[in-house]
This record gives C-alpha cells, sequence and structure tokens, in this order.
C-alpha cells in the first residue's frame, strides 16, 4: 500500500514568505501590459471588493465575473 503524497499549505500572513506589494505591482504592470489600464482598474477594483467580503485576497476569483460574462456572450450573442 502506497502513501498519498503529503499537501503543504503555505500562508504568509507577514510579508516573510513573499512579498505582496512587489507580486501585487507585478501583476497590475502584467494586466495593463496585457489588456489595458481599464481593464487593470476594473480588475483591482473587483479584487478590493473581494477583500472585504472575504478577508483575504482572492486573486483568481477577480477574475470569475469578466469570464462569466464571456461564456454568457459566446452563449447568448450581447
Amino acid at each position: 500500500m502506497t502513501l498519498p503524497d503529503s499537501i503543504v499549505f503555505l500562508v504568509n500572513v507577514d510579508n516573510t514568505l513573499l512579498d505582496n506589494d512587489r507580486v501585487q505591482d507585478d501583476i497590475k504592470r502584467h494586466l495593463e501590459r496585457e489588456f489595458g489600464a481599464a481593464y487593470r482598474d476594473r480588475y483591482w477594483t473587483i479584487l478590493e471588493q473581494l477583500f472585504a467580503e472575504l478577508g483575504y485576497r482572492d486573486y483568481l476569483g477577480a477574475f470569475e465575473p469578466d469570464r462569466v460574462a464571456a461564456a454568457a456572450k459566446e452563449l447568448f450573442g450581447k
């Protein structure tokens, strides 16, 4: 019988594992370069709203409204 691999979660609460400010700056630069400043600002507004609701930064969840809108557009043509 083989044992499953261990799962490790790293929780960074005080900038000891990652430089959170640098990560956020990298994300902002990438979004602006690839999608424009308006999209970057929209994404960041959603990210901040989620942070206020959840108490943590949901970087992937902030993309969800655009994913749903794109799927609706594809399905319904609007």
